[in-house]
């Protein structure tokens, strides 16, 4: 009877392996992680650098597209942070005290007016060197995802 109890537990751990290797934690410290958490989520993602050499990702989801920009990097590796961004160019039409509102009701992300008088949205996300777990990224994700179409329908993008 031993055996086939030893046998049954062993024949569980292994059909939960699959769902174990899905929820690996997302990790900063490369642009490997983000882009794996990204493709399986059914988004396009392209791997690419930024003006310094650190790993910088483009994803469309869902219909939006973004950058994700790393930051807290050791020669371009190692890194412990992300930054979610997105930009519109308005032609100034936002005028500052639009942004300013944004930024007094919203708690996520932040918003400013660039030199050329575009409209952004960012939001960090620090993610250390153990990194978060799939489940909380993702919360970061859809908090990112709902903050970009209401600043898209609050500048009237």
């Amino acid at each position: 009877m031993y055996p086939s109890r030893c046998l049954a537990i062993l024949t569980a751990a292994a059909l939960t392996l699959p769902i174990a290797a899905q929820a690996e934690p997302v990790f900063a410290t490369d642009g490997d992680s983000l882009y794996r958490f990204f493709e399986n989520e059914g988004a396009e993602v392209e791997a690419t650098t930024d003006n310094v050499g650190d790993p910088k990702l483009r994803v469309t989801y869902y219909g939006s597209d973004f950058s994700v920009y790393y930051y807290g990097c050791d020669n371009n590796t190692d890194c412990n942070a992300v930054q979610f961004f997105s930009g519109y160019q308005t032609e100034g039409s936002v005028r500052l005290a639009k942004i300013n509102e944004w930024n007094t009701e919203n708690r996520f992300a932040r918003a400013y007016i660039s030199d050329e008088g575009s409209a952004r949205i960012e939001m960090d996300i620090y993610l250390g060197r153990d990194g978060v777990s799939a489940d909380d990224f993702a919360q970061q994700v859809s908090l990112w995802a709902r903050a970009m179409k209401d600043f898209e329908t609050f500048i009237d993008w």
